[in-house]
């Protein structure tokens, strides 16, 4: 039974396709249309009970938020695609931490900085905004920029070779940077990143 992707475009489902297209599995992309309200139905609540894309659904197995989705993913179907470590070592433990360090400190960080310190479709209305806030996730996004470059020092990607684990931070930055976050200052991090982007599967899903 093929995998099936419930998601929309340009949401985070956008990287678990990229990572089901990296993978080679068969999948079901199921296009929600949030107009209708079909993330709010009953049907779809029941694989992820927040009414948000991702959910991912696999035989009678139902699974929410990007970055379980990708642990799940690499875990299941990784390891025989060279996309994830196998065994328990430090590669795996890596893969997890920079995996879970992307969903939890670095989008975050980053989405806070582009509310309050930016102009983009999706920041709040100048009178809304707070300076302080805007400086401090700018400065959280840059400390986290320095921990990949230090990472990448020598090294290609995360893990040496591309794994599933790129995926996440690689996927945040790609939509900073069309919100206007600018990374320039970190050049490891850019020639990384434009490595990421430039891969079939993701050309696939953008």
């Amino acid at each position: 039974m093929a995998i099936k992707l419930y998601s929309w475009p340009r949401s985070s489902g956008a990287r678990v396709q990229w990572a089901l297209e990296e993978l080679g599995v068969g999948y079901e992309y199921i296009e929600l249309d949030p107009k209708k309200q079909e993330h709010r139905t009953p049907q779809y609540l029941a694989i992820n009970p927040h009414g948000k894309v991702p959910g991912l659904a696999d035989g009678e197995l139902t699974l929410f938020e990007s970055g379980a989705i990708l642990l799940y993913l690499g875990e299941k179907y990784g390891v025989e695609k060279n996309l994830w470590p196998s065994g328990s070592g430090q590669a795996r433990a890596d893969a997890t931490c920079w995996t879970v360090w992307a969903m939890a400190d670095l989008g975050s960080y980053l989405m806070q900085y582009v509310y309050h310190g930016l102009d983009s479709p999706v920041s709040y209305k100048p009178a809304d905004r707070s300076k302080a806030c805007a400086e401090y996730n700018r400065s959280q996004v840059t400390r986290g920029l320095d921990a990949l470059q230090a990472r990448l020092q020598e090294r290609e990607y995360l893990l040496g070779a591309f794994s599933l684990a790129d995926i996440p931070a690689a996927s945040w930055l790609q939509l900073g940077g069309l919100l206007g976050v600018k990374i320039e200052s970190h050049p490891g991090v850019v020639d990384w990143l434009r490595r990421c982007s430039e891969r079939a599967a993701c050309r696939r899903v953008r």
